[in-house]
């Protein structure tokens, strides 16, 4: 491990047509002391060939090509590839504003803290929204249980735009059998190595929208990972921290629920044909929802739906498919 320095970890595939913005926006920190490691998944659009330009460019740019296996196996080559005393991880088609790597650094030392999060701008490519966040911000640090209930049982579950100690990581990796829920799982396995967490208002990183995202495409197996992603962490925070088990399971049943909702887009015959997708749905939210408290946590608007849906699954997805048409 090299102290004080940063490793920058950026998975792509097929990224050729923004990974050069997102890899100068590293190169122009203010912190300068980094490297920045490149896997890229078999792309197959030029995206390995300029990654090796950019590496030509500056020394700090490194390039590993892989066999594709997904971004998750991505960043797990990444943490062992570099050797940076802390660790980001930066998406391939988005980017960071210049003070990022700063500030989020200055958050870990100034609180000794083990890992430091900003916040993001939603951000569609444009160069008008290239302006960044120059204002002054402000810091919380907070033990690793309240950073549990007030945020990431909040839906701050994003890996990236957060800066790591390598030793919070230590020897976690993300699971490589999650394709939706993968972040939020690498949060929940590393709070045994964490005990002090920075949350700052600064807006560090640019979040592209992507209108061709995971959660934006029709109904696939995968998306049953985001049930398995909340039934995984549900164990685990359950032990260590019984009096969450209601909030992890009212957010199990809303998983369950945005499944059923990709379900209900498909034709009854495609239904037919995933209908035991439809069934672990059922059975997920009526399981979630027998946990004393957790009914009294949804959100507005689920209390009737979860009803609805445990009892009648046919009906609604049949309702909720006319609706959507």
């Amino acid at each position: 491990m090299e102290k004080g320095k940063i490793s920058v970890i950026i998975p792509v595939y097929n990224g050729r047509p923004w990974l050069e913005e997102c890899v100068e926006s590293v190169l122009a920190q203010t912190f300068q002391n980094f490297e920045v490691l490149i896997l890229d998944d078999s792309s197959t659009d030029g995206t390995s060939g300029l990654a090796e330009t950019l590496a030509e460019r500056d020394a700090r740019v490194r390039l590993i090509r892989r066999e594709k296996q997904g971004v998750s196996s991505a960043r797990n080559q990444g943490i062992d590839e570099t050797d940076g005393e802390y660790v980001t991880f930066v998406d391939a088609d988005d980017k960071i504003d210049r003070r990022m790597l700063e500030v989020l650094l200055n958050c870990l030392e100034k609180e000794k803290s083990d890992i430091a999060l900003c916040d993001y701008i939603k951000w569609s490519g444009k160069n008008t929204e290239n302006s960044g966040d120059d204002r002054e911000y402000c810091v919380k640090t907070v033990n690793k249980k309240t950073y549990l209930s007030d945020y990431l049982l909040m839906g701050n579950t994003r890996c990236w735009s957060v800066l790591y100690r390598r030793s919070a990581i230590g020897k976690i990796r993300f699971r490589e059998r999650l394709t939706i829920g993968e972040d939020m799982m690498f949060l929940v396995d590393i709070l045994p190595n964490v005990a002090r967490v920075s949350i700052t208002d600064y807006k560090g990183y640019f979040y592209r929208i992507n209108e061709n995202g995971a959660m934006l495409r029709p109904f696939t197996p995968s998306y049953m990972d985001e049930i398995r992603s909340w039934r995984f962490a549900e164990h685990i925070i359950s032990w260590d921290y019984p009096d969450l088990k209601p909030r992890v399971n009212s957010i199990l049943a809303v998983s369950a629920m945005l499944a059923a909702g990709k379900l209900a887009a498909l034709s009854k015959e495609e239904r037919s044909r995933c209908r035991r997708y439809v069934e672990d749905c059922q059975r997920t939210v009526k399981e979630a929802l027998e946990v004393r408290g957790a009914r009294a946590l949804l959100p507005a608007g689920y209390g009737i739906k979860t009803a609805l849906f445990a009892a009648w699954p046919d009906l609604y997805l049949d309702l909720y498919h006319r609706w959507k048409r």
